[in-house]
Parts: structure tokens; sequence; C-alpha cells
């Protein structure tokens, strides 16, 4: 085992186990089981929506988890335990009802843990400080759990959308444009940046703003299957399209089998996430 997993990675993974008790607490105590899943992914996409503003438009600090070489997808590694750590404790303060004083107790949490990291080298600032962090928490705390008080009853459209794209985001950005990016065989290329994998991210990020949102229209129109046969033919052709053109990388042989799994796995991440959503307690 790399002498960094001692040094490095443990600290994250010490942290995700911090989140996955969390989450089982959360869950057990929830009333509202579907539906509180549903909102757990939408919040870790809204702190990763965040998060890639401050990395990648602000360049404002990176994280160093060791798991993999390349440096950026490292980096993305180590943001995908720190927003699930924030998104798990917001979630949890806003389930069990926990009162402001709480939202003091984790921001200064999150404030120790945020220097601790960077004393160890495992998290570096480039003109971020922690204070924002403690800063930031409050509002954000208070945010989430308005957010979720609105939304659990709401039957407003546009909560729900903005719900189901970012839960489908998450899910969608975990499951499968990770693991092609991991497998390289589907790695997209905007020309954005010079460093591969940060203009794979950011391209990453702007298709899947488009693909995702286009899915969840053809899902919820209810439309003959032929029809939406016919349209998912259009979508491989435009991704065929963008394939020929050099925007998306897939080795030879493979288009048809990554394309599908991108494409129909994103539109059954639909029906789940919306599946669950729709699922509110009385």
């Amino acid at each position: 085992m790399s002498s960094t997993f001692w040094s490095n990675t443990i600290w994250y993974i010490l942290l995700l186990m911090t989140s996955i008790f969390s989450i089982i607490l959360t869950l057990y105590k929830t009333q509202n089981l579907n539906f509180t899943i549903a909102f757990l992914f939408s919040v870790i996409g809204f702190t990763f929506v965040i998060e890639a503003v401050l990395t990648i438009g602000f360049n404002a600090y990176t994280y160093h988890p060791k798991i993999v070489s390349d440096l950026f997808l490292d980096a993305v590694f180590g943001n995908y335990f720190s927003q699930i750590s924030i998104s798990s404790t917001s979630l949890l303060i806003t389930i069990f009802n926990l009162s402001h004083i709480w939202y003091l107790i984790f921001a200064l949490i999150y404030y120790l843990i945020e220097e601790f990291f960077v004393k160890l080298g495992i998290f570096e600032h480039f003109w971020y400080k922690s204070i924002y962090t403690f800063l930031g928490l409050f509002p954000f705390l208070g945010l989430i759990k308005k957010g979720f008080e609105k939304a659990k009853d709401s039957k407003n459209r546009v909560i729900n959308y903005i719900l189901l794209f970012l839960s489908v985001f998450t899910i969608n950005s975990l499951s499968i444009i990770l693991s092609q990016r991991l497998l390289c065989i589907q790695i997209f290329k905007g020309n954005l940046f010079a460093d591969m994998s940060k203009d794979h991210t950011t391209t990453g990020l702007i298709y899947q703003f488009f693909e995702i949102n286009l899915l969840i229209i053809l899902y919820k129109f209810k439309l003959h299957w032929v029809v939406k046969t016919m349209a998912f033919i259009c979508l491989f052709i435009v991704q065929y399209l963008l394939y020929s053109e050099g925007f998306i990388y897939i080795p030879k042989g493979l288009f048809f089998t990554v394309t599908s799994l991108d494409l129909i796995g994103c539109y059954c991440w639909i029906a789940v996430f919306n599946y669950l959503l729709s699922k509110r307690t009385p």
C-alpha cells in the first residue's frame, strides 16, 4: 500500500465514513424515505455546482487525496468526499430539526477540519480562506433546511424540476460519467483548458446540462414510444457528430455501447429519481 494512503487518503476516507454515518442516521429518522434520498442527491448536486464555480471558475483551492496520479482528477475525488460530507450534514440538521446553535457548531467543526487538512498538506488554498467556509455554511445550512420544508409538500413544477435535475446530475456524474472517464472509454474534449482532465470535467458539465435537460423533457412528455425512439435516434446522431468532430473521445468499436450506456443510463436515472421525488409522505 502506498505511503500516501496513510498521509493523505485515509483522512478523506474517514470523512466519508462520517458522511455515511450521518446519512444512516438521517434515513433512519426521516418519515419520508424516498423523497429524502432524492433530496440528498439534489443537495449534493447543488454543492457540486458551487464547487465547480469555486475550483474551476475562480481557482479557489484544490484537494490532494492521492487516489489517482492525475492531479486534477485527484482533486475531483477530493471534491466528492468534501461535498458529500457537507450535504449529509445539512440534511442531518434538517431532518433532526436542530436549532440554529447547531449551525454554529457544525460550521466550527468544518472550519477546524479544513484548517487541519491544510496543515497536513492534503488540502491547498490559493486565495481562499477557511473562514469563508465557516461564514458560508450559515446561509447554506439555512437554505437547505428551508428548501426541504418547502419542497417536501410542494407541487410546484419548477421546484420539482430543479430537484430532479440536480439529483440526476449527481448520480449520473458519479455512476456513468466518472466510470467512463476512469475506464477511458468516453472523454470530453472542448478545448477549454490545456489540462486534459480539467477540460474533460468542464466540458462534461456543459454536456450533462444539455443531456439531462433534454432527456427530462423527453421523459416528462407523454409521447408514443415510436416518437421517443425517434428522439433517441436523433440524440445518437448528435452524439456521433460530436464524436466525429473530436469533441468526444470513444475507442473505436465502442461508440454504440458507450453512447447507449450514457443516454439510456441517464434516462433510467431520471425515471428512478422522478419516482422517488413523487413519493412524498402525506
